[in-house]
Parts: C-alpha cells; structure tokens; sequence
C-alpha cells in the first residue's frame, strides 16, 4: 500500500441496540473485545485486527451527550444524531500517531475541523486488570454530509487496544482493506479527500473516487455503480440517506476457514466473481461485510 499517512484506523459502526449488534459480528466469526464506555454517554466493542479495527459504537447514557470540545463538538451527540439517521458507518477516525502535529497540518493545508477531543477511558485487559487509556482526536466533521465525517485518532497507549488475545477471530480475519461509500455525485468529495492524503492518493473516475491510503482504501461510488459493485445484496441506503458509508472489506487468512464459519453459522452470502465473500447489510448492523484473501 502507498505510505502517505492517516490511513482507516476504524469505522465506528452505529447500532441502536448493541447486544444484538454483538452477537451479530459474532455470528460472523468476529472476536467481541470489552465493553468500554466513554464520558460523553456513547459505549463500544472493538473488533481488533493488526492494524486496524472496526468499533461498535451505541449510547448508554443520553444525559451525557452533550459534553462537548472548546470548540463546540459535541461527540456523542454526534453519534446519537447518526443513529437516528442510519444504523451503520457513521463516521471513520484515521491512524494517527501524534494528534497535535497532525492537527497543525490539517489547520495548515486549510481543512476545515473541529478541533482537539482529548479523553480517557477505562481499558478492560484480558486477565480482568485495569487500565485508563488516553486518546486525542482531531475531528474533522463534514456539516453538509455528517456520514463522510472523518477524525484522527491518536492512542497514547496502544498496547491497551492492540491486544494479540483480541485478534483471533473465527473467520481468520486480519484487517480492514476498503470502506465504500455511496453519494449522487462522488466528484463532491474529491477535494475533501486530496486534502487530508495529497492528490497522489486520490483518483477520479467517472462516478467513482478511490482513495489509496497505508491501511486500505476508500471507495465513493455513484449509486448506480453501487448496485453493480455489490450485485447480489441490497444497498443500505436509500436516497434520502446519501451520501452514507455501506460496506467494510476484511481480509482472511483462510478463505476456507470463513466460509466454513459462515456455513457452520447459517449467514447467506454471495460469492464473488474476484473470489471473495460477501455478506447481506442485515447480518452486520446495516453494513455490507466483503472477505478476501490477504
């Protein structure tokens, strides 16, 4: 992959009711970590891979959602917004290894943010300790089309999330390859995107934006190209909804071994024409789940 920074670090995927969102990932072969809670009224479950992660992302607390940055941001609200739009990908946070000078550049190349989020957490270990996690985040929030919001997310301490207990997954899953989007017009988001990954990374096609970053790519397709890209399931989105975030793809280790834990755990799937597995937005919280081999 091209090293040009920010790469996916993690699709919050937003779900009313994260019991069963859980025991929906489950079902599809992925390891559920923790449970952990965050000051501003929103709870998650990371699906832990090598490099990055999907977070499972709901509300528990509606009295503290309001909790918001200097600058006026307020997190959870955000995500309690996206919930009521759209159950699925609400927004993705990018890797991020210093918050500070990456929020310098993105004020520098003129992006528009929403500034610093700094906040800690108590992190679950797998023997039952416990640690707090510190966490920076640069927001970088699109007001026009919340779903194609994005922000840095900078773990002062990783090894709290990178947890080699939490990356064995039935499925033999190892991380996110590409996250699609869809939008009436995918020309809109180009300059949003050159922005934060230089124009290098980013190529226009008619109806379609890829964007090539260190840990997978972007996909913004037209709805029309959506529907062939991703034949044999239903899109989740409808107009009104657009644009919106509608698909992950994962890579296996065994392609062998996630087809038999689909079939061992009765979820419908297609089989693509590239060798790849895809998965109906119903069995995963709203979001088409795609799996191919490393």
């Amino acid at each position: 992959m091209l090293k040009n920074h920010l790469g996916i670090d993690h699709p919050l995927v937003a779900v009313r009711d994260m019991d069963k969102a859980c025991k929906d990932f489950a079902r599809l072969g992925f390891y559920i970590n923790p449970r952990h809670h965050h000051p501003w009224g929103t709870d998650n479950h990371l699906l832990m891979f090598q490099e990055n992660f999907i977070e499972v992302i709901s509300v528990y607390d509606s009295s503290k959602l309001d909790l918001a940055n200097d600058k006026g941001f307020a997190f959870g609200r955000f995500i309690s917004d996206s919930i009521e739009r759209k159950q699925g990908i609400a927004m993705v946070a990018l890797h991020s290894e210093d918050a500070r000078a990456d929020h310098l550049l993105i004020d520098q190349r003129g992006i528009e943010n929403q500034g610093l989020v700094d906040f800690r957490r108590i992190a679950h270990r797998p023997d039952g300790s416990e640690e707090e996690a510190v966490v920076s985040l640069v927001m970088l929030i699109n007001p026009q089309n919340p779903a194609m919001s994005h922000f840095f997310c900078h773990q002062h301490k990783p090894d709290l999330v990178w947890v080699a207990d939490w990356m064995v997954h039935a499925n033999g899953a190892t991380g996110i390859t590409g996250v699609f989007y869809v939008a009436d017009n995918p020309a809109e988001f180009n300059s949003r995107f050159e922005g934060i990954y230089g124009t290098a990374a980013v190529k226009l096609e008619a109806e379609r934006l890829v964007v090539n970053t260190d840990r997978g790519d972007f996909e913004v397709l037209s709805p029309r190209l959506a529907q062939a890209r991703f034949h044999g399931v239903d899109v989740p989105a409808n107009s009104q909804q657009l644009p919106s975030g509608v698909a992950i793809r994962i890579s296996t280790c065994s392609m062998e071994q996630a087809q038999a834990h689909l079939d061992q755990t009765q979820v419908d799937y297609v089989i693509t024409e590239d060798g790849g597995l895809r998965i109906p937005a119903r069995y995963a919280a709203n979001t088409i789940i795609e799996i191919y081999p490393e």
